[in-house]
């Protein structure tokens, strides 16, 4: 029978999953993916955390309290460096920090599989075969690495084609296109940019797309490719963080390709690089592009009939500056 390994729905998930499921499929575990996020993981993350962290990171600690006592083993990466062009980008300081925080808050905890993912020091195939060593030999490794990375190309293009990253979750695929086709330019157009584990997880970004779509207006929301993060990397404005590079990249498409009629900028609160870089984005926006933007920051303490009144008026204000 395969042992069963976990891996919380949140966070790095969104971006990796397909990788991280098939490798470890590959290698004989039976992947538990955490229920969708729910207000009591919410509640409980929220408990277990100390005050200083994000709303993402205190419902992946709710994820882990769901999973831990159902699983042989927790998969943790830890991402901290990739290379992207010439340099090194590093990962959010608090996910970095994530499997630590995991060991100190709960007492009892399965075996925790923990891939340090440090392009400095070791190649991704050298870290996913350290953190699996005792049980995998380093041809399963490689084989398995080999099937995950091809999996895991397939579902970025899928995501990119979809707008949405849910389909590595299940079958069903979240498109956010429609109300364009039915009346063109005349729908108030809005560019929506965040981390996927904000837009696209109800349980923490209180379903925001919708909000926007029940407004009247169409989110737009794009996945940047490789080659567009690389030429993001090389500007004056590049940061040392590559998931919010992405998002550098992502609002870049949307103000100089899209022309969206304006940008809704979807962080959390305590997220110091988001603070740094949607600065930078807004700057872009207002004073190259002339495009309002508004800033909606999320915790455990935003209520959704504030943030619905936020989204209503930014898009009367869109449709003021039409006329």
């Amino acid at each position: 029978m395969a042992k069963r390994i976990g891996i919380c729905r949140a966070l790095h998930a969104y971006h990796h999953f397909a990788f991280w499921r098939t490798f470890l499929t590959e290698l004989g575990w039976e992947v538990v993916l955490s229920p969708v996020t729910s207000r009591p993981a919410v509640e409980q993350g929220v408990r277990l955390s100390p005050s200083e962290l994000c709303l993402p990171a205190k419902a992946f600690l709710g994820h882990v309290a769901e999973l831990k006592d159902q699983v042989d083993a927790l998969f943790l990466p830890r991402i901290v460096c990739t290379r992207v062009a010439n340099d090194w980008f590093f990962g959010c300081p608090k996910a970095i920090a994530l499997p630590d925080l995991t060991r100190a808050v709960f007492d009892s905890l399965p075996v925790i599989v923990e891939p340090v993912l440090d392009a400095q020091k070791v190649t991704e195939e050298q870290a996913y075969g350290a953190a699996v060593s005792r049980t995998n030999n380093r041809a399963d490794v490689r084989s398995a690495c080999r099937s995950a990375a091809a999996a895991a190309a397939t579902a970025n293009q899928r995501t990119r084609g979809d707008k949405s990253p849910l389909h590595m979750f299940s079958e069903h695929s979240n498109r956010y296109d429609g109300p364009e086709a039915e009346a063109g330019r005349a729908v108030v157009r809005i560019g929506v940019v965040g981390h996927s584990y904000l837009l696209f997880d109800s349980g923490i970004g209180l379903g925001v797309l919708d909000k926007v779509r029940e407004a009247g207006a169409l989110p737009v929301v794009v996945f940047p490719s490789d080659a567009e993060v690389r030429q993001e990397s090389q500007r004056e404005t590049a940061i040392n963080w590559y998931y919010e590079l992405e998002l550098l990249a992502a609002a870049r498409r949307l103000l100089e390709v899209e022309r969206v009629d304006g940008l809704l900028l979807v962080a959390s609160f305590a997220c110091g690089t988001g603070a740094v870089t949607n600065g930078l984005i807004q700057r872009q926006a207002v004073h190259r592009h002339g495009v309002p933007t508004i800033l909606v920051l999320l915790d455990e303490h935003t209520g959704e009939a504030g943030l619905t009144t936020r989204v209503e008026s930014f898009v009367d204000l869109l449709r003021l500056r039409r006329r």
